[in-house]
Order: structure tokens, then C-alpha cells, then sequence
């Protein structure tokens, strides 16, 4: 291989390796850092097999490139240690191999639960084949910052996730800025009642309900669990969510990568002194007094869409820790469950298969 080759190949790899642990400003540096993150051992692999040209030819560049393979599978390395100190699951094979053995197979079909008007909401159901009783539902709300998103995302992670005995039902809700909170509120109500109507159909235990959500979807989960102990929910997840819209509008910033300032004061309807019921009932940590559930958070430090601030905060207001799970994940960006081979797919997955095991298996 020519030196030029080598350097162009040192020069990108270089780039991945520090963007990735960087704070991305832009949208394309945060996707570039989230697959550089949890596909960084297929680029140590890459950067390994580069070393024996670079000897040949080059060999000032040869330590470079193990340098960058040993800085590539920081993420492994990290996932592998923190599973041991958990008790979580970890494979090192199947970040190579990136099946896994399902305990069922798993049927996904699309409904529309609710309609009024020209305004329609679907909702897309996991379904594990082979099973003949009612199993526990996790009732999901999508991602995409409050005015996009779709129920149909997370293909690959929700089918997995339901493979190990779960029935899914990931939900639409009305966005912003034509629908502010609680809009979204109202609609969680109505795919809860709607999950229930529909419980012998998909085999649900209604007894067992978890809410859920990612990103955006999981400030509307967690404000749902907590402020509306009416929808019966068993526990609470939150991946990478807001669960206090107060501190989300104090650290938004007009000119970050969301734009949450605009994002914010758009779902909300205006600024806690204009909206301030909106600003209560949309935040989880104002109803802790009240009602308690058991909540995992999971959260990514690296995470510049959402900070890791929002979970260490609300992780501090539990008083109940035995009832409250938080996995941090210092090489995590949004989105780091989003593959469920790679390690923070592997662990997010573990964790969230270990917190059901715990606190909704076993009857109601």
C-alpha cells in the first residue's frame, strides 16, 4: 500500500477517533459519533490490519494505527467492565456475530388506535409467537423531539426485546407545535385504554404494564407514570429522557443541535411562567412525593442531544433506590441503544431484560 493510502487512511480514521469523543455540534458529527462508538471494534479491526502495510512502508504510522484500534474498542472495553461490576450480559462474539438466539419469534403489525377528523395515530405491536399466555406489555412512546417521530422505529431493538417474552405496543402521539403538552398526555391515556381493549387479542397481561420511552418519548412515559396513576403502570423506563421539563427549558439553548430553546417553548406552549400546569404535569420529578414506581433510567454520558444531567438529577431525587435503576454509559450518545449487538445495545438490552425480570414478573 502507497504512503499516501496510509496517511488518507490514518487521516479519517484520526477524525472518527476524535469526533467520537467529542460533544457534537452538528446532526452529521452526532450520527458520525454514535457509529464510530458502537461499531469501534470493526475499526480497531480495520485499523489492526493497516498496521502490517504500514510496517512495510511506513513504519513511523505503524503505533498510530494501533494507537486508534486501542481507542476504538474503548467502548467494549467499558461495556465488558461494566457488565462484570453489574452482573449485566456482555458478549464479546456478538459484536462480530451480531445474531442472537430468541426464545420466540416475533410478529410486528401496525394499527391506527385512534381517529378524529383528518388526524389519525397508529400503533405498532411486537408480538411473540408461541406463547399461550398473557404476557407483560411495554407501552412505548417514539422519539424525534416532541414534533416528529415515528411508532414504527427501533425495528431491530423492540423486535428483540419482545423475542424474550414481551409484547410491545409502540404509540403515536400528536406533535408540536400544532398539538402542545398535554396533548401527548391524552393520547398515552387513550393507547393505554386501547392496549387494554385489545389485551386478549395480544395476549397482554394488563396487570403488568410497563411505559416507556426514548429521547422525547421517554419525558412523555415518565410524566404519564407518575403524574397518572390511573393508567395502572407496573414501572417506568426512560432512555436518555427529560424527566424535569423546568430544567430542560433552563439549560435549553437557541443555537445547540436541537434548538431545543425553540423545541422547548414550542411543546410546551411558552415558559414556565406563562404555562406553568403544562411545565408541572409534563415533569416526572414533581409527582415523586406522590406516587413511587420502580424506574430505570439509562443514559449515555457522551450524549449531546439530551445531557447526562437530566437522569444523574433525577437519580438523586429518588429516595426509594431500591426501586430506582440507572445504567450510565460513559461512551454513550443518543441513541446508543439503537443497535442491539453493539455495546450499548447489549447492555441497554440486559438492563432493561434484568428490571422487568425484577419488578414485573411475578405477579401483580
Amino acid at each position: 500500500m502507497k504512503p499516501v493510502a496510509l496517511i488518507l487512511a490514518l487521516s479519517i480514521l484520526s477524525l472518527l477517533a476524535l469526533n467520537a469523543w467529542m460533544m457534537s455540534p452538528t446532526r452529521l458529527q452526532w450520527q458520525l459519533q454514535l457509529v464510530t462508538l458502537e461499531f469501534g471494534h470493526w475499526l480497531a479491526l480495520l485499523s489492526l490490519v493497516l498496521i502490517y502495510p504500514a510496517v512495510q512502508t511506513s513504519r513511523w504510522i505503524a503505533p498510530l494505527f494501533l494507537l486508534l484500534a486501542c481507542v476504538f474498542l474503548i467502548p467494549a472495553f467499558q461495556a465488558s467492565r461494566i457488565a462484570k461490576v453489574q452482573g449485566l450480559s456482555f458478549s464479546w462474539l456478538r459484536l462480530w456475530l451480531p445474531l442472537h438466539a430468541r426464545s420466540f419469534e416475533v410478529k410486528h403489525e401496525r394499527r391506527t388506535y385512534w381517529q378524529e377528523g383528518d388526524e389519525s395515530l397508529d400503533i405498532v405491536i411486537y408480538r411473540p409467537q408461541g406463547t399461550h399466555k398473557a404476557l407483560p406489555c411495554l407501552l412505548i412512546a417514539h422519539t424525534g423531539g416532541w414534533d416528529s417521530g415515528d411508532p414504527g422505529e427501533f425495528v431491530g431493538a423492540n423486535t428483540e426485546l419482545a423475542s424474550h417474552g414481551y409484547v410491545l405496543c409502540s404509540y403515536g402521539y400528536r406533535l408540536a407545535p400544532k398539538h402542545p403538552w398535554p396533548a401527548q398526555a391524552d393520547d398515552t391515556r387513550r393507547a393505554s385504554a386501547w392496549v387494554r381493549d385489545h389485551a386478549a387479542e395480544f395476549g397482554i397481561d394488563t396487570s403488568r404494564i410497563v411505559l416507556m420511552g426514548r429521547s422525547a418519548g421517554a419525558q412523555i412515559a415518565a410524566a404519564a407514570a407518575f403524574s397518572m396513576p390511573e393508567l395502572g403502570a407496573r414501572a417506568c423506563i426512560s432512555i436518555y429522557g427529560t424527566p424535569n421539563m423546568y430544567l430542560a427549558r433552563e439549560w435549553a439553548l437557541p443555537d445547540d443541535l436541537l434548538k431545543s430553546l425553540t423545541l422547548v417553548r414550542q411543546y410546551m406552549g411558552g415558559d414556565p411562567h406563562e404555562v406553568p400546569e403544562a411545565y408541572r404535569t409534563a415533569s416526572a420529578t414533581e409527582y415523586l412525593d406522590h406516587h413511587s414506581l420502580p424506574t430505570l433510567l439509562i443514559h449515555g454520558t457522551l450524549d449531546s442531544l439530551v445531557g447526562i444531567g437530566h437522569s444523574r438529577r433525577f437519580t438523586q431525587l429518588r429516595a426509594d433506590r431500591e426501586a430506582h435503576q440507572f445504567l450510565e454509559l460513559p461512551w454513550g450518545t443518543h441513541g446508543t441503544d439503537y443497535f442491539p449487538s453493539t455495546p450499548g445495545g447489549q447492555l441497554s438490552m440486559s438492563a432493561i431484560l434484568r428490571f422487568m425480570k425484577r419488578f414485573v414478573h411475578g405477579g401483580s
